[in-house]
């Protein structure tokens, strides 16, 4: 009977043992576990801001190249502009002188019939 009880007393002290260390390793690994979660949510965490910095960046230099195309554009929109308002005054001017020279040779031929009439006079 001794024996029983100390092999009893014994096998249970041996169960509580291993279900005791079973228990802190579950708690342990848990602990671990989540340890684990925040720091792999921290990585990703770091990388979405890293990715957000990266885009912004990149955001911010199409910006720059969009407003410098839009001022090259702009420069020679009004340069197209000038140059046609002046083709416009250069072809009013020709116009212009083309009606003088039409006027100078009318006035000259009528200056050389009145000296025809005034010379067989």
């Amino acid at each position: 009977m001794k024996n029983k009880t100390l092999l009893l007393m014994l096998f249970t002290g041996l169960l509580s043992l291993a279900s005791t260390y079973t228990f802190a390793q579950t708690t342990q690994s848990g602990q671990e576990s989540k340890t684990e979660q925040q720091k792999a949510k921290a990585k990703a965490d770091k990388e979405r801001l890293d990715d957000a910095s990266d885009l912004r960046k990149d955001t911010k230099a199409d910006a720059r190249v969009a407003k410098a195309n839009a001022k090259e554009a702009k420069r020679i929109d009004k340069e197209a502009a000038y140059a046609a308002k002046h083709a416009k005054r250069a072809a009013q001017m020709e116009a212009k002188a083309q009606r003088n020279r039409a006027e100078a040779d009318k006035q000259a031929k009528k200056a050389a019939q009145a000296t025809e009439k005034s010379g067989k006079n």
